[in-house]
């Protein structure tokens, strides 16, 4: 399998098959890195706009200094960042938000959207509670990095290089977190997760 860093190097000659490569490898994780870390409001866009800076900075990209993954997490923290500078306001979506149509009979809310119903009740109740749980986390480079590790399965080094933070600090808040959220879902009544 061709390495994302030799893509890269095809993308700087102008190969337009390998950005298309590079997006099916990584979209997905970035969508769910600004919607879910970062609170993006509409992460499909900012998706796009991040490839869009990876094929304007194609050139600065150095496998050297870090993994193309690194480079574009750090693209996708950027942008939100700037999104978010622009908007002057982080707008966070309670789960017990109405959505679709106003006045409409059937009321819906985000969290229905959230569950899985392929999945049997109890589990799907148990991904709702720990959504929430990490949703309570006060500390936003704790959830950032709670949801890198355990969702998006990025190690220690690759989390600390988006972070600019030491592999250490990156651990206590992965581990901080952790323990919040099982103390969360103690009390929620779930202790076997």
């Amino acid at each position: 399998m061709i390495t994302d860093e030799h893509l890269m190097d095809l993308v700087r000659n102008g190969d337009k098959e390998s950005i298309n490569e590079l997006y099916r490898r990584h979209a997905k994780k970035l969508y769910v890195f600004l919607s879910n870390v970062m609170k993006v409001s509409n992460p499909e866009d900012l998706v796009h706009d991040v490839f869009i800076r990876v094929i304007e900075k194609a050139r600065q990209f150095n496998p050297q200094k870090a993994s193309f993954h690194t480079w574009l997490f750090r693209i996708a923290q950027n942008q939100a960042i700037n999104l978010f500078r622009r908007q002057k306001i982080v707008k966070f979506s309670s789960l017990e938000q109405n959505i679709g149509q106003e006045g409409s009979e059937s009321s819906l809310h985000l969290k229905d959207t959230l569950e899985d119903k392929s999945q049997p009740a109890d589990v799907s109740a148990l991904i709702l509670a720990v959504r929430e749980c990490i949703g309570e986390l006060r500390k936003e480079a704790e959830r950032q990095a709670l949801v890198m590790y355990y969702i998006l399965g990025q190690n220690y080094q690759e989390i600390s290089a988006v972070f600019q933070k030491s592999i250490s600090a990156v651990r206590k808040y992965v581990i901080a977190a952790g323990e919040r959220v099982r103390q969360c879902l103690e009390r929620k009544g779930i202790d076997s997760f």
